[in-house]
């Protein structure tokens, strides 16, 4: 049995029965388990940027919703993968986020594992 919670699996799920693929790897990407993305979903997600089918708005917008999460382990590896995105994707990823006004809302994650006790991470 995988690390996945049932969150995670209920999440995939339901992007399975609504028929975004795109939106169900960026949940299997950001998973709640303690490690990072997995090469399979990155390289999907990759794949992905590349297809001029592809809505690129939705990817995009399906990891910013990632970056709410109330686990920070979810917003971390939203962020790498938006990072890996940028670097290994097509150029079209780049430009839709340099279009867009408001990246990611951070505001509201909050450390609260650290030794310096509860650090606001600002971007």
């Amino acid at each position: 049995m995988s690390g996945q919670s049932i969150t995670d699996r209920i999440t995939a799920a339901q992007h399975s029965v609504t028929g975004s693929a795109v939106s169900k790897t960026v949940c299997k990407a950001t998973t709640h388990e303690i490690m990072g993305p997995k090469k399979k979903h990155l390289d999907y997600l990759i794949h992905c940027t590349n297809e001029m089918n592809v809505n690129i708005p939705q990817l995009a917008d399906s990891l910013f919703e990632r970056t709410t999460n109330t686990s920070w382990v979810v917003v971390f590896k939203s962020l790498i993968t938006t990072h890996h995105l940028m670097v290994y994707g097509n150029e079209r990823f780049v430009q839709y986020l340099a279009s867009r006004n408001t990246l990611f809302n951070l505001s509201n994650f909050l450390d609260k594992s650290g030794l310096q006790g509860n650090s606001l991470i600002v971007f």
